[in-house]
């Protein structure tokens, strides 16, 4: 009630309204509260996929150390419970050492920017090997007469003048380890239900700090049954049955659940004959005002 007042005091002071503002004060505040639940499931995911890197030498962990192991078989956990989280891991002994696929072999590719030529047309003398200036005079252009392809032609910047360049899948070295890569993701799916008070917006009781009544947290968990507020029951039975079939592809890691309640006060008034309402909800005493004539300063605020 004591937020109420400073308020009240404080908006409708400043707007210098007090004059039509009746009802507030009196048994018309009324107190309750919005009950939130939340169930959270964490999940895991894996994926396979054939992947490459460069092999310029070394041991190869290919099928003579051993049957590979099944995608569900290799070992790793989650640096945390309940954070999103994706590892890549290589899949033991199924590495093996081929000859590059873009380059066969050779380590090196045919420069796209010269062509495999090694040069390329002069843009200053245009292929010439000549300046010639306003008067007539001529002489050897600036720009290629120190060319190894010849007057007229410039060096290609990109092969360095050797009409071929690095392979990038091989990293010239013609040969690449491959091998299979498995994705592991560990996701968080949240799944929420807000029984709302007279007419406060669900999104409002979302972003407020309340009391939790209840938490749970465990491998699975079992729809709440005992709880004051029989919606939450069937809320959590739905959800929680909802979240069992619901990730098909995925496996539950583990599973937690809460039941929040966040303080809201309902308060009725009159203004200049006409009747109004607004709500005070959290811990943060924020305000809702829809229909408080002058929105831009009662729409929605914080009272301290």
């Amino acid at each position: 009630m004591d937020s109420l007042l400073v308020f009240i005091a404080v908006e409708v002071g400043h707007s210098l309204r007090w004059d039509g503002l009746t009802g507030v004060g009196i048994p018309l505040y009324g107190g309750g509260a919005g009950n939130g639940y939340e169930l959270q499931t964490f999940t895991e995911k894996r994926e396979t996929s054939w992947a490459f890197t460069p092999y310029g030498g070394g041991d190869v962990d290919g099928p003579s150390n051993g049957p590979a192991p099944l995608p569900w078989d290799v070992e790793a956990r989650p640096t945390h419970m309940f954070h999103d989280e994706v590892k890549v891991v290589q899949v033991p002994h199924t590495a093996s050492v081929k000859e590059c696929h873009r380059c066969k072999g050779t380590g090196s590719l045919q420069c796209s920017e010269c062509h495999g030529k090694g040069w390329t047309r002069c843009l200053s003398c245009h292929g010439d090997g000549w300046y010639t200036d306003s008067s007539g005079y001529k002489e050897r252009c600036f720009y290629c007469q120190s060319s190894t392809h010849g007057h007229g032609r410039q060096d290609c910047l990109k092969c360095n003048a050797k009409g071929r360049v690095a392979c990038p899948p091989c990293d010239s070295y013609g040969q690449i380890r491959c091998f299979i890569r498995l994705t592991i993701t560990w996701k968080v799916h949240t799944s929420e239900h807000i029984v709302r008070k007279g007419g406060l917006p669900e999104e409002l009781v979302k972003e407020v700090s309340g009391q939790v009544a209840f938490e749970e947290e465990g491998p699975r968990i079992f729809p709440l049954t005992q709880f004051p507020d029989n919606t939450i029951n069937l809320a959590s039975a739905q959800l929680v049955n909802s979240h069992k079939n619901k990730f098909v592809d995925e496996r539950i890691y583990g599973q937690r659940h809460q039941v929040r309640i966040v303080p809201v006060a309902e308060v009725e008034y009159g203004f200049k004959g006409g009747p109004g309402k607004f709500w005070v909800y959290g811990y943060e005493n924020k305000v809702h005002s829809p229909d408080y004539p002058q929105t831009c300063c009662w729409g929605c605020c914080c009272v301290m």
